[in-house]
């Protein structure tokens, strides 16, 4: 999910004096959550939000997404069409944003508001706090931000930190790594990990060769699979240097290997590998660094798609070689269709491992040639394997079922 940019404001409130925003609501009437969100785009955070609005039933919780990004977002029809409301408070400009933001607010009048877009959420929950909003959450979503560590930017992480610490009633973060960005820690009054989730029905059922066909890949290739927006912290221009460095090993003679780092000549690609790329916001950085890859018949730079069961189904493996992640929805998908995941070795799915099986993790330093041994034999998993993996994710604590079970107890027992 793409953040916006903090900004400086004078807007501060303590929760102590904060009016309430009025009795809870009473029984038999929906709570009313109210999520502030940069755009409801496609990506990790907006297709799970959008499996819980399909999960909880709107006679319990009724949902709004107030977007900041001057714009709902493509995703927002199937939100609207799951119950919720969409509604624009653009941040821009930022002086007047508080104001705007009380407003629609004050009109709303919400129980509960979650406020996702990271340690700018102190802002949001700030002007929710002013108004009496009595449940004011904070979703972390990231164990960073991605912007330069500079003078000015740690001393603006600290000021919204301690504002958030004291504006919002609960910290609800997806991992301990996002947990300890918000400068908290699972313990702490209100601080609480609550795993991102994924509806397995939405990622399997989908058919291989069909899927295959539509990309015009061989029944027989090796398929690398990856979904992800184009963004620095993604460096999807890695999978390309994973890609060649697969494509080299396949091509050694038996009882040589390639030498490390270097990529296989000109010309000499394999045909039974291909990488598959799919996600929006265009393909600039993987052409930018990689400027041969249009002219690759194994690249295939898919865009944008609707559903993404046909990439796992047509996937022998999952590749994510992000810096920085929260918890990536991606790869949880990934693993629930049994689909084996070559990741970055990032403390949140460190913490993922522990529960399900099929990630192996790699550290970026390591290299494309040692990320090719994980992908290669990630790509052997069998159908026993598949099984074992999609096995391990149904008795894993990132079903739909269950975080929805916690959000509900969460807005209805607290808004109460």
């Amino acid at each position: 999910m793409t953040q916006p940019a903090a900004t400086s404001v004078t807007f501060a409130t303590s929760t102590a004096e904060a009016p309430r925003h009025g009795p809870p609501p009473p029984a038999g009437r929906p709570v009313h959550v109210v999520h502030v969100i940069g755009t409801l785009d496609r990506g990790g955070a907006e297709t799970l939000s959008l499996d819980m609005c399909r999960a909880v039933p709107t006679t319990e919780v009724r949902q709004t997404f107030i977007t900041m990004g001057g714009r709902d977002g493509s995703l927002a029809p199937q939100f609207r069409a799951a119950g919720a409301a969409v509604v624009q408070v653009p941040q821009r400009p930022a002086v007047t944003f508080p104001l705007r933001l009380r407003r629609c607010l004050r009109w709303r009048r919400p129980d509960v508001v979650v406020s996702h877009i990271s340690l700018f959420s102190a802002v949001v929950l700030a002007v929710a706090a002013a108004m009496g909003v009595p449940v004011r959450i904070a979703r972390m979503w990231s164990e960073g931000d991605g912007r330069r560590d500079t003078v000015a930017r740690r001393l603006l992480r600290a000021v919204l930190r301690r504002l958030l610490h004291v504006v919002a009633t609960d910290i609800v973060a997806v991992s301990d790594a996002a947990m300890a960005y918000a400068g908290r820690r699972v313990g702490m009054p209100g601080c609480r990990i609550l795993y991102n989730s994924v509806d397995a029905t939405r990622v399997v059922g989908s058919d291989r060769a069909a899927a295959r066909q539509r990309w015009g890949i061989p029944p027989d290739a090796m398929v690398i699979g990856y979904i992800g927006r184009a963004a620095p912290e993604k460096n999807r221009p890695f999978l390309v240097d994973v890609h060649r460095a697969v494509q080299a090993r396949a091509e050694a003679p038996a009882g040589t290997t390639s030498p490390v780092g270097a990529p296989p000549p000109a010309g000499a690609a394999s045909p039974a590998t291909r990488l598959l790329i799919v996600g929006p916001c265009g393909v600039d950085d993987v052409v930018s660094a990689h400027p041969d890859v249009p002219d690759d018949p194994t690249v295939i730079l898919g865009g944008e798609v609707d559903e993404i069961a046909p990439v796992l189904a047509a996937a022998d493996v999952f590749v994510l070689p992000s810096h920085w992640e929260g918890l990536p929805g991606v790869v949880l998908e990934a693993l629930a269709a049994g689909l084996p995941v070559v990741a970055t070795d990032l403390p949140c799915l460190r913490e993922a491992s522990r529960y399900v099986d099929g990630l192996t993790l790699v550290d970026l330093s390591a290299g494309p040639h040692r990320w090719a041994e994980a992908v290669l034999r990630g790509a052997r998993t069998g159908p026993a394997g598949r099984d074992r993996i999609r096995e391990s994710f149904a008795t894993s604590p990132f079903q739909t079922r269950h975080a929805a079970a916690q959000w509900r107890s969460l807005w209805r027992a607290e808004a109460r």
